[in-house]
Order: structure tokens, then C-alpha cells, then sequence
């Protein structure tokens, strides 16, 4: 077959406009003129371009697979990098909301990568998105970052951040090298283990433009998800009493530890007349100081959870009613000190199939001899599995702040199979895999197939067009999302690197300051009012230990507010300090 019929089998649609101008000049033709000469030229032209041009043009068009052959290569040659970024973080092992020396590993790699730096999103100094390209689809990458308070990464977040990192990395990479249209947003989360920071910046608008979210977990499976969690709201019950002699003038006193405890046992009779699928689970914050003191203060903090957020209200309402009754029967006082609330998650099963096939492609981690005997060095016993489960569906009596996410934009879990089977996550065995071999060639698997799924839904406009369409079904009839989260001031750590000395001295020890970029820079320090004291201009970010005054003094013990102002104004919370 020649080469206008090939063209014509691989191109029929160009064929037949070709036919159609051919038929037209041969019209034309007839009168024997000067007009037949010049159409056959035109023809000749015209077979020239479509036999070596469109095949050109057709060509420019990168073929998916091609593309993410190039993002699978680019993650592994990263793979020193993902194992850098997890070993840092595991060390680091920095709890919510202190996890700066984590937040600025991130940072730097990202901008060094070339993506655009929103930092303190939402006003939460280690709070972090990261942009990189223009127009749509907008692909969301979402990483935890924070560790478990006494057991270190035990949910294996430093391996989740090292895989989502390096998987924007390389889809940026293959979409540089084919020219792929789109957008990447890199979400680094804090605090996800004791408060709920995504919520906050879902509140504030950040996944208003996501057109869908893929993220990874560390886990004993290789799977992805679609089921759905509970809702819950997070409440701390402060009573407040008077002391008195428990033994000499007990009379004299009221209770709040009788408070706390009325209401707990209130609150117990309640849980037969709420549905099934509640869950309600305490923890007695403050119990009073000793045995013969009559306590003045007590308090516990509740996590109340249910399917959906209006089963949360309901039952709130009524745990709310047994605090002010306990109030009531013990002559104390009572303060609802603070009340975060998270939504469930809108699973999408769509999306979590998809995922499955990108694990599917990307393979299995393998491990070599040596691998498994450095993990027996650490009484790890076995392999993690190389087997692939298919995802279910179906209610997770967990709540996970990622839920208020799902309410802006479809989204799934990728689990890579980072521990050996059997291992139950925030324990000592899960943070100590965490931080090896296991963990870090599983997040690189875990890199490879985000990075997959991420261009399947960047470049398969049906893909996408599949998964919204069941988020939109799925959100008909919803009510409108309303950010129920909050972080109280209180849970802020202390602000590393800024000393107050009373009544009006400051150092700064830029070394453990974790965002001193520039000569420029300011530090302001307010009290917790937002009545500024003084601030101070960075005239040399390369000095060890900087210094200035306060231009009103401050006692010993007040708790400062410390807010951060870079040279091209970004401003942020950076913390709190206690005047010495």
C-alpha cells in the first residue's frame, strides 16, 4: 500500500476533507485551462503536507503512557530523595504544630523544584501549599506531616510527605518535558493527630479551584479506598468549683470534680438513646491537685463522632444539656472552653479503581536479602505483601479532618504497603518501619503510583469527567459546607528560636528560627490582645543571634504573640513565647 493509503487508514477524518477539496478541482479541471494545471499542483501540495505534516502534528500530542513512563522514571532517580526527605522527618519526629524543622525540609525542596510557596496557610505557621504550572485540571497532592506525641511516626507521615513530594516532582517533571497542561497543588498538613488543621484551609478557600485530590498512606496493604468516616466534633468541658478542707469543712466546698463525674455517668445513660453508630469517648483533662483539697477546677475533653455531621449536632446538643445539669446539681460553674467539629468523608469510588490500576502498573517494592535482616536487627519479622486488595467501601468508625476536604473536591487514599502484614499503626513496630528499608522503598512505590494517577486525571479528560460526575451526584441534597474547625490559642507550642527576657529584652537565635529568610525580614511581637510591644527588622539573616528592645515592657510569665512579615509581605503567626 502506498503512502496516501496508510494515511488515509490512520487518518480517515483528513481523507475525507481531502476527497472533498479533489473533487472540487476536478470540476474545475475539465475546462482544460491554466486553472487544471495549478490544482494539480495544489494537490501535490496538499499530499506532501498530509503525509508529512499531520503525522508531525499528531505526534506533538504527548500519548499518556509516554508521559507517565517519563514520571515513573523521574521517581526513581528520586529515590534517594524520597528516602532523604522520610529519614529526616522521622527524625525530626515533631508533634503538631512544632513541626518546623519538618515544615522547612519540605519547603525547600519544593521551591528548589520550582513551585510557588504559599507559606502559614490559613495562618498556621507550619501549615504549607505548594503551586506549580497554570490553568486546569488542578491536581491536589494532600500529606500529613506531623508525628505521634511519644511514639514518633507511628502513622507513617514522614513516609506520605516523602512520597506526595517526590510525586509532584516527577509529574511536574513529565509535564515540563511534554508539554502537558495543568496545575499541581501540594498540601502539607500539620497538626493531624491532635487538632484539625484541613479544615481550616478548606474554610479559607484553598481547594476551591482542586478539580480532584490523591493522596498516600502508610499501611500493611497495597489497596485504595472509598468508604467513608465519621463526623466529629471535639469539645472540652471546664467545671469550676471552691476549695475547701475535703475532710475538715467539706460543707464549704462544691465539687468540680463531682461535676466532671455526674456528667460522665450522664452522659453514659445517653448512649442507648442515640443510634448505633455512635461513638463517644473521654478523657479527664484536670481532676483536682490532692485527696484532701475539695477540687476547684476539673475538666475533660470529649470526641463525639457519628456518620454525619447532623447526627454530631444532635447528639452535642444533648452531652451539652448532661454538662449543664451536672453544673446545676453540683453548684459549680461552667465553661464549653473549646468545640472543633470535622466532617465525613464523601468517598469516591471511581477514583479509588483508578488508583488500584495505577498500583497495578507500577508493581510490587521489591526488597533484597539484606533488607530483611536489617528489619530482624529491629525485631521486624516477614515481608510487606506484595499482593493487591481490592478497595471497599462501607463506614469507618475513624474520623480523619481529609473528610472536610472530600466536601470541595472528590479525593482518594492510595495505601502503599510500607509495613509487614499484621502491624497495627501508631504503635512502636509502625514507627520503627517507618523509619527503614520497608518504609522508605515503600514510599517510593507510593511515589510512583500518585504520580500515575495524578496525570491519568490531568490528562484523561473522560477519567476525570467520570469522577465528577459521581462527586456531583453524591453531593446532591448535601447541605452547604461550613468550616466547623478552630485551633485554640493554647495549643500553640512555644516559638522556636525567639527569647523574651523581662521587662523588655529580645534575642532571636536564627539558627532555631525556623522562617528567617532574608535581610528585611520583620518579627513583631504583640500581646495576646494584638497590642503591639515592638517589632524588629532583620538587617543580616546570616548572623547567629540577633537582638533588639521592646518599647513597653512586659512582665515575667506573659504569654506573647509573635507574628512574622517577610521582605515581600507575607504575614503569618508564628507563635507564642513566655516572657523569663
Amino acid at each position: 500500500m502506498n503512502d496516501l493509503g496508510n494515511v488515509c487508514i490512520k487518518y480517515p477524518l483528513h481523507c475525507i476533507y481531502f476527497h472533498c477539496i479533489i473533487g472540487h478541482i476536478t470540476y474545475f479541471e475539465g475546462e482544460g485551462s491554466r486553472v487544471g494545471m495549478v490544482s494539480k499542483m495544489k494537490v501535490a501540495i496538499f499530499l506532501l503536507m498530509l503525509v508529512v505534516l499531520v503525522p508531525a502534528v499528531h505526534a506533538s500530542v504527548p500519548q499518556i503512557e509516554v508521559v507517565k513512563e517519563s514520571a515513573l522514571g523521574f521517581a526513581e532517580a528520586k529515590a534517594d530523595l524520597t528516602e532523604d526527605i522520610a529519614k529526616s522527618l522521622w527524625e525530626y519526629a515533631e508533634i503538631g504544630l512544632d513541626e518546623y524543622k519538618s515544615y522547612v525540609k519540605v519547603r525547600d525542596v519544593l521551591a528548589e523544584a520550582g513551585f510557588e510557596i504559599h507559606q502559614a496557610a490559613a495562618g498556621i505557621p507550619t501549615c504549607l501549599v505548594a503551586t506549580w504550572g497554570s490553568g486546569s485540571p488542578v491536581l491536589g497532592i494532600y500529606e500529613d506531616i506531623d508525628a505521634l506525641p511519644g511514639i514518633g511516626h507511628g502513622c507513617g507521615h514522614n513516609l506520605n510527605t516523602a512520597a506526595g513530594v517526590v510525586a509532584a516532582m516527577s509529574i511536574k517533571s513529565a509535564m515540563e518535558a511534554h508539554s502537558v497542561p495543568g496545575t499541581i497543588k501540594v498540601f502539607i498538613n500539620p497538626a493531624e493527630e491532635v487538632w484539625d488543621v484541613a479544615p481550616l484551609v478548606a474554610a479559607a478557600g484553598f481547594y476551591d479551584d482542586v478539580d480532584v485530590l490523591i493522596s498516600t498512606h502508610a499501611a500493611s496493604d497495597n489497596t485504595s479506598e472509598f468508604g467513608s468516616t465519621m463526623a466529629m466534633d471535639h469539645v472540652e468541658y471546664k467545671f469550676k468549683g471552691t476549695p475547701a478542707h475535703a475532710s475538715a469543712a467539706p460543707e464549704k466546698g462544691a465539687s468540680a470534680l463531682d461535676a466532671v463525674e455526674l456528667m460522665n455517668i450522664a452522659v453514659n445513660f445517653l448512649r442507648e438513646h442515640l443510634i448505633q453508630e455512635m461513638r463517644i469517648h473521654y478523657v479527664i483533662t484536670d481532676g483536682g491537685a490532692a485527696p484532701n483539697i475539695v477540687p476547684p477546677t476539673a475538666a475533660s475533653r470529649y470526641f463525639i463522632r457519628g456518620p454525619k455531621y447532623p447526627d454530631v449536632t444532635y447528639a452535642r446538643e444533648r452531652i451539652d444539656n448532661c454538662a449543664k445539669a451536672a453544673a446545676l446539681a453540683t453548684g459549680t460553674e461552667l465553661e464549653i472552653g473549646f468545640s472543633s467539629g470535622i466532617y465525613n468523608k464523601v468517598p469516591n469510588q471511581a477514583l479509588a479503581l483508578m488508583a488500584i490500576e495505577a498500583i497495578e502498573q507500577v508493581g510490587p517494592t521489591e526488597f533484597a536479602a539484606d533488607d530483611l535482616a536489617a528489619l530482624e536487627a529491629l525485631g521486624v519479622k516477614g515481608m510487606p505483601t506484595k499482593e493487591v486488595k481490592q478497595p471497599t467501601g462501607g463506614q469507618s468508625f475513624g474520623s480523619n479532618p481529609i473528610g472536610d476536604v472530600t466536601w470541595k473536591t472528590p479525593s482518594t487514599t492510595i495505601n502503599a504497603a510500607t509495613w509487614v502484614p499484621g502491624t497495627a499503626g501508631h504503635s512502636v513496630e509502625s514507627a520503627l518501619q517507618s523509619g527503614s528499608v520497608y518504609g522508605f522503598k515503600g514510599a517510593v512505590t507510593a511515589s510512583k503510583t500518585l504520580a500515575l494517577l495524578g496525570l491519568e486525571m490531568l490528562m484523561n479528560p473522560e477519567s476525570l469527567a467520570t469522577v465528577k460526575a459521581e462527586f456531583e451526584d453524591k453531593m446532591k441534597g448535601m447541605p452547604e459546607y461550613e468550616g466547623k474547625a478552630m485551633i485554640p490559642a493554647l495549643a500553640y507550642p512555644e516559638a522556636p528560636g525567639v527569647i523574651v527576657t523581662a521587662p523588655s529584652e529580645v534575642k532571636l537565635i536564627t539558627a532555631e528560627t525556623a522562617f528567617v529568610e532574608a535581610d528585611g525580614d520583620q518579627i513583631i511581637i504583640a500581646t495576646e490582645t494584638d497590642v503591639e510591644l515592638g517589632s524588629f527588622a532583620v538587617a543580616d539573616a546570616t548572623s547567629p543571634e540577633l537582638g533588639f528592645s521592646l518599647t513597653d515592657p512586659v512582665s515575667a510569665g506573659q504569654r506573647l504573640k509573635i507574628t512574622y512579615v517577610t521582605a515581600h509581605g507575607d504575614t503569618w503567626f508564628y507563635g507564642y513565647v513566655h516572657a523569663k
